[in-house]
């Protein structure tokens, strides 16, 4: 049976087997830079775990976080999907994460890296999850297509039907559009 490092991680938080073999091609020197300098945290398969301030918010599922050693990191909340900044509702949807978190001292829970390289997170302020907030108070829909941990994926729907139902923040719309398929309709 072949020997297996399992490192690398996938857009859905499992590991890709890969053999030492497969490295041939690459060589030696490449297993052993890849080896030596892929951080320890992702060769454990522990999440990556940040605190810093809130500098920037871009949209209400998006901000920009300054870590605490002051490196800059651009955050997509996990499992969630709020209007786009121009369609309806989104300013007020990026106006209420701002009232949340702007300026404030986050913690960040590293679940993904999106293709635009964006950490895709869980975001606590203090022991408030931001991401469950911001679907409890009307602003973000439960992203199905993205939302695997079923914890936080049964927490998040369960407040987008009460916010639903409660005629909360983008809710008071009669029929509001998901931003997956205003995107959608956009492209077309």
């Amino acid at each position: 049976m072949p020997l297996r490092v399992n490192f690398f991680r996938t857009k859905t938080g499992g590991e890709v087997p890969v053999r030492l073999s497969d490295f041939k091609k690459c060589g030696f020197l490449t297993l052993l830079t890849v080896l030596f300098f892929w951080p320890q945290s992702a060769a454990s398969g522990a999440p990556e775990i940040y605190s810093g301030r809130v500098i920037s918010v871009q949209d209400g599922d998006t901000l920009t976080l300054q870590t605490v050693d002051f490196e800059r990191l651009r955050v997509r909340f996990y499992g969630i999907d709020a209007p786009e900044k121009n369609q309806s509702m989104g300013p007020q949807s990026a106006e209420a994460l701002k009232k949340l978190v702007d300026g404030r001292d986050v913690t960040v829970e590293v679940i993904d890296t999106d293709r635009y390289s964006r950490a895709v997170a869980l975001v606590r302020l203090d022991q408030t999850l931001i991401n469950l907030t911001m679907v409890e108070e009307g602003w973000a829909w439960l992203y199905p297509q993205y939302c695997k941990l079923k914890d936080v994926c049964t927490l998040v729907s369960a407040a987008e039907q009460k916010a639903k139902n409660s005629g909360l923040g983008l809710w008071r719309e009669k029929d509001p559009t998901p931003p997956w398929q205003w995107r959608r309709n956009k492209r077309q």
